[in-house]
């Protein structure tokens, strides 16, 4: 709640499990990003990075699906893409 109100983040029914982050919430992620990696760094891990999924409705809201949709990778639950 408190990032909400301080409009650090919001979530969005399209993709109810990831956040997004506005500039201020950004500015707070990217520094912890810096902490994080200095610190993988000095313990001698790698960083590795997941796909983000999202609801099609959001391709189709913003256009991409139109022009990317044949080299997307798509999940199907039931009869819908997801």
């Amino acid at each position: 709640e408190i990032g909400r109100r301080q409009e650090l983040f919001m979530f969005h029914p399209w993709s109810p499990g990831s956040a997004f982050f506005l500039p201020h919430g950004t500015r707070i992620y990217a520094r912890l990003q810096g902490l994080l990696r200095g610190e993988y760094a000095t313990r001698g891990f790698e960083e590795v990075i997941t796909p983000n999924i999202y609801n099609m409705q959001l391709w189709e809201r913003s256009g991409h699906a139109a022009h990317y949709r044949d080299n997307m990778f798509l999940l199907t639950h039931g009869d819908s893409v997801d």
